[in-house]
C-alpha cells in the first residue's frame, strides 16, 4: 500500500511515525504492507518510492520547518502535483480544514478519486460541506473514501454506527462532539478558570484546532454532526442545515449555578433538532464527560440509548482513527 501523506502536523507525523514503527506488526496482523511514498507540507514535498523515512521527514519538519528540506526534498512542489505524478494507492488528507468552501483540500480529493486513489480523511471541513457528492464521485470511480478521523478522535463512533449497530435502526444522535470545548468547560467547572486560561491549556496540551475559534464557535461540533447524522442515518445534510452556537459568554459562574441545581453544562450536538449548542445535563449523565473526553448517545430503535465515550481530541488519537481506516482498506482489497 503506497501512501501519500498530506499535512505534517501532529496528526501526519503521529500517523507517518505508526506506520513505520509498526510495520512488521501490521505486515503480520493484516498482511498490511503500508509505506508513505510522499510526505508534502506548505513548503514543499519529500518523495521516495522506498517510503520516506520518519526520522527525516520529521528532522527537516523541525529543523526547516518543511519537509522539502530533507535529503528527498522538493521544494514548491503543490499536493495536486504529486497526485498526478506518484504513484500510489491512497490518499491521505490531514490538512488543515476551511469550512468556507473546503479548499484546496477538497480539491485534492476530487484530484485524487479522479486518479483512482482510495482517500483517507482527517479533514472535516470538504466532508460536512460536500458530503454526499464526494461519496458519489468516489463510488464511480471504484475507490473507497473513508473519514473515520473527522469525528471522534480515536474513539470509533462512526464504527460504532456501521458495525456494531449494522441492521439495527438509529433514530438520533446527541452528544458531546468536541473535546476542546469540553475540556475548556471542565476546566472552568472544576478549577474556577476563565476560558482564555482554559484555552490556553488545551491548546499546550494540543487538543484545540490551529483556529481556536472553529471549536469554541460549536463549528466543529455541527460539522461532525453533519457527518455523523450521514453516516449512521443515511442522511445529506451539508454544514448549511445546522444551526450552532458555542461557549460565547459562558462563565465560571454560570458552571456553579448549574451545578448547584444538580447539572452540568455541556455543548451538544443534536441531530434531531440539527442544532448545536450550551445545554444543560444531569450529573450523572453520560453525557456529563470530563476533560477531552467525548461521548455520544445513539437513539436506537430496537435497543434504546446505547453510549460511546472516549478521547476526541489529539494527534496521535486521530492518527490511530486513520490507521482503523487503513487496515479496512488493506482488508477490502482483493488478495494477489
Amino acid at each position: 500500500m503506497r501512501i501519500v501523506l498530506a499535512g505534517y502536523g501532529n496528526v501526519g507525523r503521529s500517523l507517518h511515525r505508526m506506520l513505520e514503527e509498526r510495520r512488521r506488526e501490521l505486515l503480520r496482523r493484516y498482511s498490511m504492507d503500508a509505506i508513505v511514498v510522499a510526505v508534502i507540507d506548505r513548503g514543499g514535498a519529500a518523495v521516495h518510492w522506498k517510503g520516506v523515512p520518519y526520522s527525516e521527514a520529521a528532522a527537516a519538519k523541525d529543523s526547516e520547518g518543511t519537509v522539502a528540506a530533507g535529503v528527498h526534498g522538493r521544494r514548491g512542489v503543490t499536493v495536486l502535483d504529486l497526485l498526478d505524478e506518484v504513484e500510489a494507492d491512497v490518499y491521505v488528507d490531514t490538512t488543515l480544514p476551511n469550512f468556507t468552501d473546503g479548499q484546496p483540500s477538497l480539491s485534492y480529493m476530487e484530484r485524487a478519486i479522479s486518479r483512482r486513489m482510495h482517500v483517507v480523511t482527517s479533514n472535516k471541513a470538504p466532508m460536512a460541506l460536500a458530503m454526499p457528492a464526494l461519496l458519489e464521485v468516489a463510488e464511480q470511480k471504484g475507490v473507497r473514501l473513508l473519514y473515520s478521523g473527522t469525528v471522534g478522535g480515536g474513539t470509533p463512533f462512526l464504527g460504532m454506527a456501521s458495525e456494531a449497530l449494522r441492521g439495527n435502526r438509529i433514530r438520533a444522535i446527541r452528544g458531546v462532539l468536541n473535546g476542546t470545548t469540553n475540556y475548556v468547560l471542565h476546566r472552568m467547572e472544576t478549577e474556577g478558570v476563565s476560558l482564555e486560561e482554559a484555552l490556553r491549556e488545551a491548546r499546550r496540551l494540543g487538543y484545540a484546532e490551529a483556529d481556536p475559534r472553529i471549536d469554541l464557535s460549536g463549528l466543529d461540533s455541527a460539522a461532525k454532526l453533519v457527518i455523523l447524522a450521514n453516516h449512521a442515518m443515511g442522511s445529506n445534510y451539508t454544514l448549511s442545515d445546522v444551526r450552532y452556537s458555542g461557549l460565547e459568554g459562558v462563565t465560571p459562574g454560570d458552571l456553579r449555578e448549574a451545578a448547584k441545581r444538580g447539572k452540568a453544562l455541556r455543548l451538544l450536538a443534536d441531530s434531531r433538532r440539527l442544532r448545536v449548542g450550551l445545554e444543560e445535563v444531569d450529573y450523572r449523565s453520560p453525557l456529563n464527560v470530563p476533560a477531552n473526553l467525548n461521548s455520544v448517545e445513539f437513539e436506537v430503535e430496537e435497543l434504546g440509548s446505547i453510549y460511546l465515550i472516549g478521547r476526541g481530541a489529539g494527534g496521535p488519537e486521530t492518527a490511530a482513527a486513520i490507521m482503523r481506516d487503513l487496515v479496512q482498506l488493506n482488508a477490502a482489497q482483493p488478495r494477489r
